[in-house]
């Protein structure tokens, strides 16, 4: 598929946009309105011409061959994959390079991290349209390298994240948030299982972790809940026990998920219904969010308040919920239906499967903490060390409603001081000690 520059996409929209208003100025004045009254309806219109060259790329920006694989180190590669904002793939020869990446790759035991990103984010290299997450991203898979002293590849799964080039972030919530919902549909369930299967078949010790940040973190969820409740449906029909290898990823992880936890409970239920509580020995879904994220305990939120009530934003608002049900014997212990609605999984405390509390400090560098968090397990918990303090994540006391393979963990600022602060050495030690859980 030919990609067309920034420039060339720029003319062609100016161009739409004039013969636009000369129609409309034709159609105006044969119709009786007045010269002036065209003319002041056409100015007001004008900013269009500005909002349409502001928009970010809509064909993708790694179709290309050469751009859709990168060697980052002599035992780091990083692989794109893009989807487009109406959740379709754009190019179906851009993941085969991948999945062929990987099977080449495999030589030798991999460690894949599957990235979607979030908000106002895509696979440009320019700051302006979307590139901060995709730098990020390849200084971690670096780093992580070294510290591990194994071969790593990156998938970068992007999409339309930042709609807005150079206007101000925020005013694009509400359609940016229904696009990650089909970004999440058909295409994203397609990936996400064929880069998993492809990994796997490359190379049993392949180890696989698949992260959604923010939005992404609600892609990655939309993508795998329900393929995850067909699976666990299925095999408990026909009296199979539930297998890690059977899923496209040893864990997914979401972070800071900017997503209703309204669909964490009924992933939830489909487990709980079936008494399902670890796959083999371990978690399979893990939901992270830093007790210091403003963006998802409180604008979220109010962005979801404002969508259902207020006439004009609740036209993009696909969070806009029906009649809410009742249970008054089982809602005690996970949250009502209204309340689950209205709240980000992460800060939604009745679904909460751990707490945490910090045991002691210490100094340690990146390297050290991969190698002290991959042993991580601890009775009903287990122990994150970080770089200058030492956490202990265990099973709230009393009745709780989440003990199932799907974790809903809150996490201390010291591991996450922001909505954007994910990869952190921190962070990357937590990564580690969670994976040492599904060995």
């Amino acid at each position: 598929m030919p990609v067309r520059s920034r420039p060339e996409v720029l003319r062609a929209r100016g161009h739409c946009l004039k013969q636009y208003a000369f129609r409309f100025y034709r159609w105006a004045v044969s119709d009786g309105l007045d010269l002036m009254a065209a003319m002041r309806i056409i100015l007001c219109l004008v900013p269009l011409l500005f909002l349409s060259s502001a928009c970010t790329n809509t064909s993708g920006y790694r179709q290309s061959p050469e751009l859709t694989l990168e060697r980052l180190d002599p035992k780091v590669s990083l692989g794109h994959v893009e989807i487009d904002d109406q959740g379709e793939l754009i190019s179906f020869d851009q993941l085969k390079r991948v999945t062929a990446k990987i099977e080449a790759e495999s030589t030798e035991p991999l460690l894949m991290v599957v990235y979607i990103h979030g908000w106002n984010q895509n696979a440009s290299e320019r700051l302006v349209t979307g590139a901060g997450d995709l730098h990020d991203f390849r200084e971690m898979l670096k780093d992580l390298g070294k510290a591990s002293g194994r071969k790593v590849m990156g998938v970068f799964v992007s999409w339309r994240g930042r709609s807005l080039a150079t206007f101000p972030i925020g005013v694009d919530y509400f359609h940016r948030h229904a696009a990650a919902r089909r970004v999440g549909g058909v295409s994203g369930t397609e990936v996400l299982h064929e880069l998993g299967a492809a990994a796997r078949g490359a190379n049993p010790k392949n180890r696989i972790v698949m992260v959604g940040h923010s939005l992404g973190g609600a892609v990655l969820e939309s993508a795998m809940a329900e393929s995850i409740s067909a699976r666990v449906a299925m095999d408990s029909a026909r009296g199979r026990q539930l297998r890690r290898k059977d899923f496209p990823a040893d864990l997914m992880v979401s972070i800071n998920s900017a997503e209703s936890a309204i669909y964490a409970r009924q992933l939830l239920s489909t487990f709980k219904n079936r008494g399902i509580k670890d796959v083999e020995g371990g978690p399979l879904m893990i939901s992270l969010t830093s007790q210091r994220d403003f963006i998802t305990s409180v604008f979220w939120p109010m962005g979801n308040l404002m969508g259902r009530w207020v006439p004009g934003l609740n036209f993009f608002n696909t969070g806009v919920a029906g009649m809410y049900r009742r249970d008054p014997k089982i809602d005690k212990l996970r949250g009502t239906q209204a309340a689950a609605h209205r709240s980000t999984v992460g800060h939604f405390d009745p679904l909460f499967s751990h707490k945490f509390e910090k045991l002691k400090n210490q100094e340690r560098s990146l390297e050290e903490l991969y190698w002290d968090n991959r042993d991580a397990r601890e009775l009903d918990g287990f122990l994150v060390r970080g770089e200058k303090e030492v956490y202990r994540f265990s099973r709230p006391e009393g009745s709780y409603y989440n003990d199932t393979p799907y974790w809903i963990v809150p996490i201390p600022g010291a591991f996450m001081r922001s909505h954007h602060d994910q990869w952190n050495p921190n962070f990357v030690g937590l990564l580690a000690a969670t994976m040492s859980l599904t060995r």
